[in-house]
């Protein structure tokens, strides 16, 4: 089934990186590797790994390939030649890269961004700099459509007109350091050693991971887990400008938040699973066999055949979250309509902020149908979000009370803290203690306790928060907290 469409053999030294693109027959624009084969790293530093899911063989890319440049613009143009039918899988291509791969380090980016000269020597100097880490860089956006057709805009006009997220010489999702989740782009370009990939298995094949969500950063949580520490650039970037479809959509989406964060890659941060629920299988040869690799053979036995039928677009259905609350709560309705007051009050908050933004006078009637549009849409998206809140403490509670834990204590007042501690009410799993870094408040019937005396309770801290849970968990740690007490949402 797999094809090499290219393999450029004439070189003979290993490079220090692999970059692998994807691409599922959608790119019509390949101005990614103009940029791939202008930096100012030496060549044989660097290869770029093409993987294209079905059976494409766009025109611009023969041409890279076959060279009218001094030498071919791609290395290996690897060519699925998935069916039709079926939905693409991005962790399946980051899987097919790693196996055509020959780089020590691993970066996967957008096949359509925009990169500086500089973008491959960052990332290097990066790893000699800091061993044992999972590199991320963020990516300016510009949704302007005088971009488009693709038009290789100077960086500084990306700058300019139309850019949603750059302040101050920083992407604002660095600057953000409450909810950097959703601020930062995670899916934008992900580095790690190859070596560190395989020894987790590889990217996670699960089902949950079909289509638009999620993305390489469901490797970077179980890297964490493995001992990794996450980083982020604070000075190489990537750029992307407006094109039709730019946002996914009409796209299956496997079940995400509300604000399209996978919530399965997003429970690997409480759980501290290492290992991916669905293991490609010569990804774990790989791992297992590290001497015995014999790549072509390997590269043609990644394509889990006896899975494609629950793949096919036919089967696929929109993934919603369920709506049910613990059946506890039926026997407490006190306590249910404490949850649902929370709840609504929570909502008017989230409204009443995106409702500022919404102030500016509208031009035209087609200003206000956009408006009447976000706003629909972010009503929708924060009903999910909140019902992924709702979920992961629920979640939260069982893995205590399946421990025997019968008391915790709360890390965070915020609204998440106060729906889990809503959801503890009836359960037999109580909050015994709530701590923040902002003392002397109190938290319905508790006084906060100052965050430095935290080392002296030896229970179960919960952090109750989801923007920021991993700074805050390392926080803990360094009051002297057992990582092992400490439980994410």
């Amino acid at each position: 089934m797999i094809e090499i469409a290219f393999d450029n053999r004439s070189r003979t030294v290993q490079p220090r990186v692999s970059v692998i693109v994807v691409d599922w027959s959608c790119r019509e624009s390949f101005h990614v590797l103009k940029y791939l084969n202008e930096q100012s790293a030496a060549r044989e530093d660097y290869e770029v790994v093409w993987i294209e899911y079905y059976g494409a063989r766009p025109k611009a890319l023969e041409t890279a390939a076959t060279g009218v440049h001094p030498n071919p613009m791609i290395d290996r143009w690897i060519i699925m030649n998935m069916p039709g039918k079926v939905y693409y899988h991005k962790h399946l291509m980051y899987n097919a890269g790693l196996i055509a791969a020959r780089g020590e380090i691993i970066v996967i980016c957008d096949s359509d961004a925009v990169l500086r000269p500089s973008f491959i020597k960052s990332i290097i100097k990066t790893f000699e700099d800091n061993p044992g880490v999972v590199l991320h860089l963020d990516q300016v956006r510009n949704n302007d459509k005088r971009f488009y057709p693709f038009n290789y805009p100077p960086v500084d006009e990306i700058l300019g007109k139309g850019c949603l997220n750059w302040k101050d010489g920083k992407t604002t999702g660095l600057l953000d350091m409450d909810d950097e989740l959703h601020a930062r782009n995670y899916g934008a370009c992900f580095c790690a050693k190859r070596r560190d990939i395989i020894n987790i298995g590889g990217a996670d094949e699960h089902d949950d991971y079909l289509g638009h969500v999620c993305g390489p950063y469901e490797m970077t949580f179980r890297l964490r887990n493995a001992g990794l520490k996450i980083i982020w650039h604070d000075e190489e970037f990537l750029y992307h400008v407006w094109h039709p479809g730019t946002d996914g959509e009409a796209n299956y989406m496997g079940p995400h938040n509300g604000r399209n964060m996978s919530t399965t890659a997003l429970r690997v941060r409480s759980t501290r699973r290492i290992k991916p629920l669905v293991e490609n299988p010569a990804i774990r040869a790989m791992r297992l066999h590290p001497d015995e690799i014999i790549y072509e053979p390997l590269l043609n036995q990644c394509v889990p055949e006896q899975e494609l039928d629950r793949w096919a677009i036919r089967n696929l259905r929109p993934a919603h979250d369920s709506d049910e609350l613990n059946g506890m709560f039926l026997k407490n309705p006190l306590s249910a309509i404490r949850l649902a007051t929370t709840f609504l009050t929570i909502g008017v908050k989230q409204f009443h902020m995106k409702a500022t933004r919404f102030s500016r006078q509208p031009k035209s009637a087609m200003d206000v149908f956009r408006k009447a549009f976000k706003a629909y849409a972010f009503v929708k998206n924060m009903a999910r979000y909140n019902r992924y809140v709702l979920r992961s403490c629920e979640e939260c509670l069982k893995t205590l009370a399946a421990e025997n834990v019968k008391e915790f204590a709360l890390y965070g007042t915020g609204d998440v803290a106060k729906v889990l501690y809503r959801l503890s009410q009836p359960s037999p799993v109580k909050v015994g203690a709530v701590y923040d870094r902002t003392e002397g408040n109190s938290f319905s019937s508790f006084s906060v306790r100052p965050v430095n005396t935290i080392r002296d309770y030896k229970g179960k801290v919960v952090v109750a928060t989801l923007a920021g849970a991993s700074e805050s968990a390392e926080f803990l740690k360094s009051m002297d907290v057992d990582e092992k007490n400490i439980l994410l949402l």
